[in-house]
């Protein structure tokens, strides 16, 4: 039997609804538990903040929100060796999830876990991924929706407020480049539950979906990946139109503008 652990529960959210509650409860009901649940709370609002701390401790946020400092702040106050980074939206439906995704990472070392649910075409729902860096791709090395990481890391190292999107993926990134030969464990399953009402073809979710995709280009992917992702995003934002997506089609041709308007402001500043 792996060593059993202790980690603290960051969460961050500006409100009190029943998915937060569900998520709670999922918490609680794991094989190990969070030995805390910390909520960094954006509301501004003195009745929220006490609605939090009835349920967990809640610490405030405050200023312009800025998703990083949310994180560094909560990870600052974390009395354990381990942050369980996770979203407001996600439930670990299953009592052994996070246990298990520990265990996993024992067998090859690693030291940083992410969960996810698989995406609607995977032909392999139910899988565990080893990361190191040469496997890295810019998208697999942590999740802000459910990630756990060893907490004297990201205070030394924190989340750049700079990155507007992908901080946990560019974060990843730069460890990897400090530890060469570390891995990075990532749970496939469908017993990860991701609630969000603002996801997906809503006009919040593709404009979350176009902010991520720009970082990723700018921050995380390879460079030798970046014109062949271009040329991809062209070719899908006419297939888009071709099938009448208009708001998709959009999407495609916003994330490569703004990337190389970014990438031209950046170069020649």
């Amino acid at each position: 039997m792996a060593t059993k652990f202790q980690y603290t529960a960051v969460i961050r959210t500006n409100k009190v609804d029943d998915i937060l509650l569900r998520v709670v409860a999922a918490l609680r009901e794991q094989s190990v538990p969070p030995e805390e649940i910390l909520f960094v709370d954006s509301s501004g609002s003195e009745d929220v903040h006490a609605s939090l701390s009835k349920i967990g401790r809640a610490v405030k946020y405050q200023g312009p929100f800025n998703f990083s400092r949310a994180v560094n702040l909560g990870v600052s106050e974390v009395g354990t060796g381990l942050t369980l980074m996770i979203s407001s939206h996600t439930v670990p439906s299953t009592p052994r999830l996070i246990e298990d995704g520990w265990d996993e990472a024992q067998k090859v070392g690693a030291r940083i876990i992410y969960w996810s649910p698989p995406s609607p075409d995977a032909p392999n729902p139910r899988r565990i991924d080893i990361v190191d860096r040469y496997s890295y791709n810019g998208r697999n090395g942590l999740s802000n929706s459910f990630g756990m990481f060893e907490t004297a890391e990201a205070v030394a190292f924190p989340f750049r407020e700079d990155v507007f999107a992908s901080e946990d993926q560019e974060w990843a990134k730069r460890y990897l480049e400090r530890h060469p030969d570390a891995k990075i464990v990532g749970v496939i399953s469908p017993d990860i539950l991701y609630l969000n009402p603002g996801y997906g073809d809503s006009a919040a979710g593709i404009a979350k979906y176009v902010q991520a995709e720009v970082a990723h280009l700018l921050f995380t992917a390879r460079r030798s990946a970046i014109a062949p992702q271009i040329a991809g995003r062209i070719a899908r934002s006419m297939l888009a139109l071709s099938r009448g997506r208009i708001s998709r089609a959009r999407a495609h041709v916003e994330i490569v503008a703004r990337y190389l308007w970014l990438s031209w402001k950046g170069s020649s500043a």
